[in-house]
């Protein structure tokens, strides 16, 4: 698979097809490997998103690619590396402002008791890291800002 977008539509089917690749569709080998509890793993399957530790987690065990988890754009595997002497970007993922987005977006929709189909969910999220995650912005996770983007996706 190359630098595009998945042909799978969200996370959920992400996960699955990581789980094909690298336990012979054995998700319970997958959720043991990479340290996760079996009964959580499988509502990530049923389309729960991750935390931010178990991203973290599979892409430990797994060499997978996060933002790929996340949004179907890139490598299934490894980085998002590209042709040998290109400066290559910063794909270091700063787990505290992960963790914190996901966290403010799951307690936003119960508080509104509204849900996401996972793939809107992930792209806010992606969107979202990317928003808060740039260096030269600097900016904290907000509820201001947060509620400015979740405005654009909702």
């Amino acid at each position: 698979m190359s630098s595009r977008i998945s042909q799978m539509g969200n996370i959920s089917e992400r996960l699955h097809e990581l789980v094909d690749i690298k336990c012979a569709g054995k998700s319970t080998v997958f959720a043991k490997k990479a340290g996760i509890p079996i009964a959580t793993f499988h509502n990530y399957l049923k389309g729960r998103t991750p935390s931010a530790e178990t991203l973290f987690h599979i892409r430990e065990t797994f060499s997978a690619n996060i933002n790929w988890l996340l949004t179907g754009e890139g490598e299934m595997f490894g980085d998002e590396s590209g042709a040998p002497g290109e400066a290559q970007p910063d794909l270091t993922i700063d787990l505290e402002i992960l963790h914190r987005i996901i966290k403010w977006v799951e307690e936003r929709l119960e508080s509104e008791g509204k849900e996401l189909v996972p793939d809107k969910k992930a792209r806010f999220i992606a969107l979202a890291y990317e928003y808060f995650a740039a260096p030269e912005e600097g900016k904290a996770v907000d509820d201001k800002g947060m509620n400015q983007l979740f405005r654009l996706v909702v």
